[in-house]
């Protein structure tokens, strides 16, 4: 970079001395106001700006530390009022709008009141404050207005940067996850660009008012050619990096985004021009996002190891399988970034995410990080074609993660837990099941230790009088339209069954498969409703155990095949309506479509709604997950 764009002598902090001058003592104390005065602006407004983000990231620490310092050890029902303020907070959590005609679905409530209050904040301080411009050029050549927005945008940046990475002290401090606040990520670059353009476009109007526009632009290239390339990079950044142009070309994103960032940042540095406080915000956020950037890329060279080796095969409903040693523990619905360094400097110099569908082992044997992926384009597409030529053959690759993930206390405390998911989300359900075959197999391990009865005896029993914490049923909800992801799911959920040797399972577990589009079985093959008639059929002395082979027995689990789509908001209020006869807590765990989701959430707002009214007790809580990872 080039220090000769810069304005001698270098200093960090830009000089506030002011002096009235030819001033007249009325025009100088109008000039001296609070809201006018220049050379207190970044004080009186991006100060403020770093206030108020400061004052939400300070709720969302508060609750936080709430709910995982002061409740995280036990499970505490609590009064109802503080039941009805849990369920107020998750009715604004949950509850969102559908506008069809524009396929398109709004953040949940709270979310929607939080960017409001920021869109009235910066409205009420950029635009309440009078003049917009100066009356006389003798007060000097940026118009308030311009003053106003260009020190709160320059007030954004550091924000914008704590919630661009996947590590980031916003996480750390909140427990937000990242892809969580890839909304306020947007809403900030949004914020940050209008006040741009308030920024920029005062000085053209003020200058062609004065008719001094074309001398003021020759003696002022610094500020002018720094600012105009800024918010050039600036556009491409905020307009380029909607979830349409990403699905275009993710690495040639990728590469984009962090060259226009570099390329913004240099400029947008040269254009403060250490004008008051304003390379402190560059400090800021340098402090901010540099470490988050490089811990990732520390954590996996120095403690998964630079490169791992990964499986990849096809499975036989065109998912692309993805195996990988791992030496770490994980969450379900937690996510991992992979970079595949076989495959072209493009995908080598980006990492993918991907959800992992499988759990960590119990045992002191290494784990398996597995992956399944429907391949679309892109570096999907090379990964599919490569399992399919080359079947089980390694490929290095390096991991980073694990990231998000449900909230594992949550899972813990629940008495009964439903799991939805639609197309690919088939893959990202399977956690679930596994985690509650191991959990209550060691329930099942323990009770008999104690000579107490089966866990199906034991469902109409409280989470505070069972002494292996575990859910007492899961459900499972899967809406596919491709029969071989049916078929291959129902083998697979099978399989996980199989481990669970535990009588009178029918209580415990339930599958529904909803077949959605062309659902006529292979020809040989079974259907999940077809082997559960044959079993019911055949004499049988064996114990009431599912396994791949035999398929689910009748008395095994409860399974069914039915047709069309799944209408969730019943569905949601069945099982909401059987954990509360039970007196129990419900956890909904929704990975799907956005409409999916969308049904999902509201059908469980309205729950909360009902637990705020006083209509039923208990509790009902969401994780929601997107699955249409790039």
């Amino acid at each position: 970079m080039s220090l000769a764009w810069l304005t001698y002598p270098l200093t960090l902090t830009g000089m506030r001395m002011f002096e009235c001058g030819d001033f007249t003592e009325e025009d100088c104390t109008y000039y001296k106001q609070h809201w006018h005065f220049w050379y207190i602006a970044d004080y009186v407004f991006a100060l403020p700006t770093v206030a108020f983000f400061m004052t939400a990231i300070g709720i969302f620490m508060i609750s936080h530390f709430v709910s995982s310092i002061l409740l995280g050890h036990r499970k505490i029902k609590g009064p109802k009022i503080w039941q009805r303020l849990i369920a107020s907070t998750r009715y604004l959590s949950y509850r969102g709008f559908h506008v069809r005609q524009l396929r398109w679905n709004s953040a949940p409530v709270g979310v929607l009141l939080l960017g409001a209050a920021g869109t009235l904040f910066f409205f009420c301080m950029d635009l309440a404050p009078k003049p917009y411009y100066w009356a006389d050029m003798m007060f000097g050549g940026s118009p308030p207005l311009a003053t106003r927005s260009g020190w709160m945008a320059l007030a954004c940046m550091p924000f914008l940067f704590a919630t661009a990475t996947k590590t980031n002290w916003i996480t750390f401090l909140t427990g937000v996850s990242h892809e969580k606040l890839q909304v306020f990520h947007r809403w900030t670059a949004y914020a940050f660009f209008i006040l741009a353009l308030l920024h920029t476009f005062p000085f053209i109007v003020y200058h062609v008012h004065w008719h001094d526009m074309e001398t003021h632009f020759s003696s002022s290239l610094l500020f002018y050619w720094t600012g105009i390339v800024a918010l050039i990079f600036q556009t491409w950044l905020t307009f380029m990096s909607h979830s349409t142009i990403r699905g275009l070309g993710y690495e040639f994103f990728k590469v984009a985004h962090f060259t226009a960032v570099a390329v913004f940042m240099i400029t947008f540095f040269w254009h403060c021009d250490y004008t008051l406080t304003s390379w402190h915000y560059f400090i800021a956020t340098a402090a901010i996002y540099v470490p988050c950037f490089v811990y990732p890329l520390l954590r996996t060279g120095f403690e998964y190891g630079w490169t791992q080796q990964a499986q990849i095969s096809v499975e036989d409903n065109g998912f692309t399988c993805i195996t990988i040693p791992a030496k770490f523990r994980w969450q379900p619905g937690q996510h991992c970034f992979l970079r595949f360094t076989g495959f072209g400097i493009m995908s080598a110099i980006s990492a993918h995410p991907f959800t992992i569908c499988s759990t960590p082992s119990k045992t002191s044997e290494h784990s398996e990080l597995v992956f399944y992926i429907r391949h679309q384009k892109g570096l999907t597409a090379k990964l599919h074609q490569y399992g399919l030529d080359h079947p089980g053959v390694s490929v290095p690759v390096s991991v980073d993660g694990p990231y998000g993930g449900i909230n594992a206390k949550e899972l813990r405390d629940a008495d009964h837990v439903l799991v939805i998911a639609g197309g690919s989300g088939a893959g990202w359900c399977l956690p679930f099941i596994e985690r509650f075959v191991h959990s209550v197999t060691t329930a099942h391990s323990t009770d008999e230790e104690h000579g107490s009865d089966s866990i199906a005896d034991k469902t109409a029993t409280t989470t505070v009088q069972r002494r292996n914490p575990t859910p007492t049923s899961l459900s499972v909800i899967l809406a596919t339209r491709d029969t071989n992801s049916r078929l291959w799911f129902e083998h697979t959920v099978a399989s996980l069954l199989a481990k669970l040797p535990i009588p009178n399972l029918s209580s415990l577990v339930r599958v529904q498969v909803f077949l959605t589009g062309e659902v006529a079985p292979r020809k040989g093959s079974k259907t999940l409703s077809q082997t559960v008639s044959q079993e019911a059929t055949t004499p049988n002395t064996e114990p009431d155990v599912i396994s791949p082979e035999k398929g689910m027995t009748q008395t095994s689990t409860s399974s069914q095949e039915l047709e069309g789509r799944p209408q969730l908001p019943v569905l949601v209020k069945e099982e909401a309506a059987r954990a509360a006869a039970d007196g129990g807590s419900l956890a909904v765990y929704v990975c799907g479509p956005t409409t999916m989701q969308n049904d999902v959430r509201n059908a469980i707002a309205s729950e909360n709604l009902d637990i705020l009214r006083g209509k039923r007790t208990g509790s009902v809580y969401l994780h929601a997950e997107h699955f249409d990872w790039a």
